[in-house]
């Protein structure tokens, strides 16, 4: 996902969603908290404050010890965010395991038995 997020240079709006997305994989701690950083400063980038402190946030929440340097980043963009508002905005959403398109609540999609990966509609009955 994040390759995919680095081929969208001329669209913001897709490398917002893409690193959003990938905070929501199911990875070690030390990954994810990789990923929740990552997302936070693109975020913060974009001037979306108020999502890129629910990043914050989360990171924070992971309790992260051997880095303090971005535990104080993290912090910074949660003080930040309580007066500043997101310049767009991202709904909720699952993502297509196989074309990593969002899957936005309420649409229909089908999930895998096996693994609960989300596939949009038209996956159905392909591998």
């Amino acid at each position: 996902m994040e390759l995919k997020r680095r081929e969208f240079k001329d669209d913001p709006i897709r490398q917002l969603e893409l690193a959003a997305y990938f905070t929501h994989c199911n990875l070690r701690t030390c990954h994810t908290r990789l990923a929740l950083l990552n997302a936070m400063i693109i975020f913060v980038k974009a001037g979306n404050l108020s999502t890129a402190a629910t990043f914050a946030s989360r990171f924070l929440g992971t309790n992260p010890t051997t880095s303090e340097d971005q535990a104080k980043k993290a912090s910074q963009v949660v003080l930040a965010a309580k007066t500043a508002r997101n310049r767009g905005d991202v709904s909720p959403f699952v993502v297509c395991g196989a074309t990593y398109v969002p899957i936005y609540r309420g649409q229909k999609h089908i999930t895998c038995p096996y693994c609960g990966t989300h596939f949009v509609a038209s996956r159905r009955g392909k591998l």
